[in-house]
């Protein structure tokens, strides 16, 4: 969900002219007999011509339930990987994280320092990284805890109430306000769904295009995106993609393959 960065920039232009590794490897090396693995995968087209962008390999760990750690890697065509996200659930809603791409050098995410937390940035691998202090704001939803809000909020977005929210965006070290409504409902694969809508809250949101996300109407599994993606492409755009999480890919795996993901070599795609 760091994907907000391209909408917040277009808003900003048209108004004005311990190592991240280290901390969530660490969050995430414990293991219980209570934890359990699930993975699903996902394939990113083009919005508007169904290309081949990339692929999506999620491998997340329940503790007693709850989810605590997600490791994410995103691969080429011939499936090797070329980018990674580790994320640890710290706080449900705004998780620590880092997003790494091997062929720029681009980090970000938050981190956790003993009882300091910060976001931080950095666009290549010449630019030093940037940091500040994580926002202080009730509710702020980082990256991936923005499914977990859309859980927690279900009920009232089913009916027809919007829920403000204040989004992280780390290429900007501070938060900005959105809105997340229910859009419609439909079919996907078969399957019933619920479609969200994720837009800049203000007059920017009516001029801006919007994230939609679909979710399994019984399960509350992620099932589809619709929207900017945090990946760019060779010239630095963020993609625009659709992206599909077919059911049938979802299977139980192991600490094992969680472990595997997190080492995995990264390399830019040939």
């Amino acid at each position: 969900m760091a994907l907000l960065t391209w909408i917040v920039a277009m808003a900003t232009s048209a108004t004005s002219a311990a190592s991240p590794e280290s901390a969530i490897a660490a969050a995430g090396a414990s293991v219980s007999t209570s934890d359990q693995y699930v993975s699903y995968s996902g394939t990113a087209t083009a919005r508007h011509s169904a290309k081949f962008l990339y692929a999506e390999h999620h491998i997340l760990r329940y503790r007693d339930g709850r989810l605590a750690e997600r490791v994410v890697l995103y691969t080429c065509r011939d499936g090797s990987p070329f980018a990674r996200k580790t994320v640890s659930y710290v706080d449900a809603f705004a998780p620590d994280f880092l997003l790494e791409v091997a062929s720029t050098g681009m980090r970000e995410g938050v981190r956790t320092v003993g009882n300091e937390r910060s976001v931080f940035f950095r666009d290549d691998r010449v630019e030093p990284e940037k940091a500040s202090p994580l926002p202080s704001t009730p509710g702020l939803v980082a990256d991936a805890g923005f499914d977990e809000f859309v859980r927690a909020h279900w009920r009232a977005l089913m009916s027809g109430e919007s829920q403000e929210l204040h989004f992280l965006v780390p290429s900007r070290l501070e938060e900005i306000g959105f809105r997340a409504q229910h859009l419609r409902s439909e079919t996907v694969d078969g399957i019933s769904a619920e479609v969200f809508r994720l837009k800049l809250a203000g007059f920017w949101g009516w001029v801006l295009p919007g994230i939609d996300v679909s979710y399994g109407a019984d399960d509350h599994t992620l099932m589809r995106y619709d929207g900017l993606s945090d990946l760019r492409d060779a010239s630095g755009d963020n993609f625009q993609t659709q992206i599909s999480f077919p059911s049938s890919d979802r299977a139980p795996s192991s600490a094992a393959s969680m472990a595997e993901a997190r080492q995995a070599q990264l390399a830019p795609c040939r």
